[in-house]
């Protein structure tokens, strides 16, 4: 499962965990074309709620989790990756309600990633619309994370709070292996000023052998991902922006939210 799927198995696995039937999920599948377009039939902020909300929900639960998965993953592997993360929270003791976001990942031809980080984009709006309807429904807290490309759609959805003016929405935001610019999240950058300003707390999880990363950016003759080096001039950083570097204790791309082996026990105390 995961993002080796187009990137042969320099990936890893996230444990091969499978979600329970109608795990709950915010979706806008189906939505974008094979060329990344947006279908004529669906608005630019349109989603959809799937899957059993109510029951999975606990009487205790401190916040919503929102889990946005990466690159490549099809619509059943990213339910599973939602449940994964979902299971890695439980076993170091959150207790948050999580779902899953889930989009058009598997679009594009070939290895798709350009078609990828075009459908990501247009998401942030969707999510960003998710999270002011729930908020202003008397919703639990919102924290955000995004894996790999899913931290392209965290930061446009951040960037789209920012534009309607939404300073009260996000609790926290973490990126796990960010597929985004190791300079896209400093102040005056395309990403920085929307950090400070959308969410109280925003934790970067980044692990400098990489391999996936190192190949979609190369790829993409782009610069470092933030998913590898951190950011790029600390002294930039948005003022609610921590690095945390893991290249130690998570395996491969796709084992940051693994359960027992990645850096879940390090994301559950940023939430403290």
């Amino acid at each position: 499962m995961g993002d080796s799927a187009r990137a042969g198995d320099i990936g890893g696995d996230d444990g091969d965990y499978t979600a329970p039937p109608s795990f709950p999920e915010i979706s806008t599948r189906d939505q974008f074309t094979d060329d990344g377009e947006l279908k004529d039939e669906y608005s630019e902020t349109e989603y959809e709620t799937v899957g059993d909300w109510e029951s999975s929900r606990g009487d205790d639960d401190q916040a919503i989790v929102v889990f946005v998965h990466g690159w490549s993953l099809d619509e059943a592997d990213a339910t599973d990756a939602a449940y994964t993360c979902e299971v890695g929270l439980d076993e170091n003791e959150y207790e948050g309600f999580t779902v899953g976001f889930t989009w058009d990942a598997d679009q594009g031809e070939g290895i798709g990633w350009e078609t990828g980080v075009d459908i990501a984009t247009q998401n942030g709006p969707k999510l960003t619309q998710w999270v002011i309807d729930h908020v202003d429904g008397g919703g639990l807290p919102v924290r955000l994370i995004g894996h790999s490309l899913g931290a392209r759609v965290v930061v446009e959805a951040l960037t789209s709070l920012k534009g309607r003016e939404r300073d009260d929405a996000v609790t926290s935001a973490t990126l796990l292996g960010g597929a985004i610019g190791e300079t896209a999240v400093e102040t005056d950058e395309a990403y920085g000023d929307a950090i400070e300003y959308a969410a109280a707390s925003f934790d970067n999880f980044h692990k400098d052998d990489d391999l996936v990363l190192s190949l979609a950016f190369s790829a993409a003759k782009w610069a470092e991902a933030v998913g590898e080096e951190g950011i790029k001039n600390p002294s930039d950083a948005p003022g609610n922006y921590t690095d945390h570097e893991v290249t130690a204790t998570v395996e491969d791309h796709n084992s940051y939210y693994e359960p027992g082996e990645g850096c879940m026990p390090a994301v559950v105390e940023t939430f403290q």
